[in-house]
């Protein structure tokens, strides 16, 4: 085992007549976001919910992340309407690669994912992706293009800290 990875962020939702989940009845968030360096790069993993908080993959990129995992399962109620756009606003935030796994989609289900696995390029860009069945994506990821996207657009360079600052707290409490 490279890394143990918890949830960072609960699913604590209430979307009147849609559906209310609360993880945190069942489930502790985890304190430690998860990078994990193997022979295809750097990469940050989040989970599910996980994908909603820019933050987090802001430290993941500040950490030198090159790719961003969210093993995740949206709803019908949140799936099409905010699965593919947080992944693609994360990626083109971040200028880097997010990848999403999805179970397939089961009707029948108490709880029925949305489905759609997805990679998506540095510039927000969908490389591939599935429907709703069982699929495997394989595609090739080309960290080169990470850094000609930042040249093209140079948003770490063009932050403004004197104004608005990421302060990765456990990087700060190590030191």
């Amino acid at each position: 085992m490279l890394k143990k990875v918890v949830v960072v962020h609960l699913f604590d939702i209430d979307i009147p007549g849609k559906i209310t989940f609360i993880e945190s009845k069942t489930l502790t968030a985890g304190e430690t976001p998860t990078v994990v360096d193997t022979d295809v790069g750097r990469i940050g993993i989040g989970i599910c919910y996980d994908l909603r908080f820019q933050e987090l993959a802001m430290i993941y990129a500040a950490r030198g992340a090159h790719l961003l995992c969210y093993p995740g399962a949206f709803n019908m109620t949140t799936g099409p309407l905010h699965w593919e756009l947080l992944q693609r606003a994360r990626a083109a935030d971040n200028q880097l690669y997010v990848a999403t796994c999805s179970p397939a989609r089961d009707a029948g289900a108490g709880y029925v994912a949305w489905g759609h696995s997805t990679l998506i390029g540095p510039f927000g860009e969908v490389l591939a992706t599935t429907e709703h069945e069982e699929a495997i994506i394989i595609a090739e990821i080309d960290y080169s293009v990470i850094e000609l996207r930042r040249a093209n657009l140079p948003l770490l360079k063009q932050r403004r800290g004197d104004i608005y600052q990421l302060v990765d707290i456990q990087r700060l409490n190590s030191q």
